[in-house]
């Protein structure tokens, strides 16, 4: 492999790998970033991590002060909102066209989804939730035949699983299970109006708990 496509591979790498730590709070609000020590932890030069932290900068996740070094940003209240909205008002539309469109074996993949929640919600494995969230809302956009439109929620919402990821706990994620049952439900069923409601109740702890959110976590916001 040429030395080129080995660098942009280990910089992928090391983008995803920093901004899942920064939105599962490893890596906390403020927190200084050290290039030599993720270099260690990766086994990677330095180069990729630099190019890494350039892109999570543009993404909004780092800053970077000159003499001063590169800090993960505070969760910015405005750009939680602002992409709460934008994925809502998307959700809802393709949740329609899901709906009206779901095959039989939409819905069995809909379900299987449901059963693997349900058993990681029962082993206790509550951080394996968010990625099968995010593979069912990727599904309904794909019945819905619109897998575009999820890559647009699929970037915006990464400011809101920082959110997410705070309340992800014991007492949500049983929630989050119910929900998402009937979501499926309602899809199963070819009925849209349904289904949005259920998704409207869904995205709607977001907008019920950012104060609380203010109020618990003050120190990571700006």
């Amino acid at each position: 492999m040429m030395k080129g496509v080995q660098e942009r591979s280990s910089s992928d790498r090391a983008y995803s790998d920093i901004r899942d730590k920064i939105i599962t709070t490893v890596l906390k609000p403020g927190e200084r970033i050290h290039e030599k020590a993720l270099s260690e932890e990766f086994g990677i030069s330095r180069t990729p991590i630099r190019e890494a932290l350039m892109r999570l900068r543009y993404d909004g996740f780092v800053d970077i002060f000159a003499q001063r070094g590169t800090f993960v940003t505070p969760i910015r209240l405005d750009v939680v909102k602002a992409a709460h909205y934008t994925r809502s008002v998307l959700e809802c539309a393709l949740i329609r066209d899901a709906a009206a469109q779901c095959s039989d074996r939409d819905a069995r993949d809909l379900y299987d989804n449901l059963e693997h929640q349900r058993l990681v919600y029962r082993q206790g494995q509550y951080y394996k939730i968010e990625t099968l969230d995010e593979e069912l809302h990727q599904k309904i956009a794909d019945i819905a035949g619109r897998p575009s439109v999820w890559q647009i929620i699929y970037h915006v919402q990464l400011h809101i699983n920082r959110v997410r990821m705070l309340f992800l706990n014991e007492e949500r994620v049983p929630a989050i299970v119910e929900e998402h049952t009937r979501i499926i439900e309602a899809i199963a069923k070819r009925d849209p109006d349904a289904a949005e409601d259920a998704m409207k109740v869904h995205l709607q702890f977001m907008d019920q708990n950012i104060q609380r959110l203010a109020e618990s976590y003050s120190e990571y916001l700006s």
